[in-house]
């Protein structure tokens, strides 16, 4: 049975409010499962999300999440508190989702970039160890799915494929590639991550699509269609 999936990251709202609500309006028919990739706000403004949400519960459900970098620190308690039974938000963290009569195990993560960037270094003690880690542990956490087909979800880019289109000086500061070491070894059915709003729509690691859902990017809701257990895939609209 296909698992409909649609995913979408990057509305920093209010700033692209309203091409996302446009980008719903067209959308059709609901998803089996939603994936939010991450800076669904702008600077923090938990209370923003609840616009959002209003519309992202019209594509479908459960909805599964992750924090990007707008979705600051000091602003998780507060989205976890205040939409915690409307969405799934995973922060290192990794969860069996059943849809469509099927079992996934989905792995959410802010993600890791190859090099912190300028405010990271002076205001995040050990980022280079806590993204160094963070490659670790996702690894560590998809080898958990026990044979039940996995999703990777992420905000920052787990490869430098999709990020064809950035300015290559920034690259490492955009995501990296050492997750793509991860990706061949576990071989998820699917990856999905937004932040590069330049990058490519897709690429693939060894076989594996690597979707970037950035709203910028697409201006659409991604659509992909998932058939497990064969981890076929294919992106329609």
């Amino acid at each position: 049975m296909k698992i409909t999936i649609a995913a979408t990251g990057d509305v920093h709202s209010p700033r692209y409010l309203r091409q996302f609500v446009e980008a719903v309006d067209r959308h059709r028919g609901r998803a089996d499962l939603v994936l939010l990739a991450g800076d669904m706000v702008l600077k923090g403004d938990h209370g923003e999300f609840a616009r959002v949400l209003e519309f992202v519960e019209r594509l479908g459900s459960p909805i599964v999440a992750v924090f990007g970098n707008e979705e600051f620190d000091e602003s998780k308690p507060a989205l976890i508190e205040g939409y915690g039974d409307r969405v799934t938000w995973l922060d290192d963290q990794a969860i069996e989702v059943e849809v469509a009569d099927t079992r996934v195990w989905i792995v959410g993560s802010r993600g890791s970039l190859r090099r912190p960037t300028t405010w990271q270094r002076k205001h995040v003690p050990g980022i280079e160890e806590i993204y160094r880690r963070r490659v670790e542990l996702i690894d560590e956490l998809l080898a958990r799915a026990g044979g039940r087909p996995s999703i990777l979800l992420t905000h920052y880019a787990p490869t430098f494929r999709t990020l064809v289109g950035e300015n290559r000086r920034i690259w490492p500061m955009l995501g990296n590639p050492a997750l793509e070491r991860v990706i061949k070894r576990r071989r998820p059915a699917l990856v999905v991550h937004g932040h590069a709003h330049r990058g490519a729509k897709r690429a693939d690691v060894s076989g594996i699509p690597v979707y970037n859902v950035s709203l910028p990017v697409w201006w659409e809701i991604v659509r992909i269609g998932l058939s497990p257990p064969s981890s076929g895939l294919e992106q329609f609209f």
